[in-house]
């Protein structure tokens, strides 16, 4: 079995997540009369949780993948820095 690079699949699993949130936006859009609001609710909400459901991805990524987390030492604290730093602003300081 061929090793697949952990960044190329902590982006296609990303990539896969917002493929499944538009597919849920779209599909609660279709069932509901004026589901634009409900479009737009969820997607924002998707955006809301994007970064902790990245921080969750690489956890698992760098629990998977224990060789290439202990060799790239410096690129997993940097990446999880900036998850936990957009998570916080999206969290606490994000009131629009």
């Amino acid at each position: 079995m061929k090793k697949w690079n952990p960044l190329l699949i902590l982006f296609l699993l990303f990539i896969f997540y917002w493929i499944i949130l538009f597919i849920v936006a779209i599909t609660v859009d279709s069932q509901h009369a004026g589901g634009e609001q409900y479009f737009l609710t969820i997607f924002a909400k998707g955006i809301d949780l994007s970064p902790i459901i990245g921080t969750i991805l690489l956890g698992v990524i760098c629990l998977i993948y224990k060789e290439w987390t202990i060799r790239h030492k410096l690129l997993s604290i940097i990446l999880l820095i900036f998850l936990l730093v957009a998570s916080t602003f999206l969290l606490f300081f994000n009131h629009s």
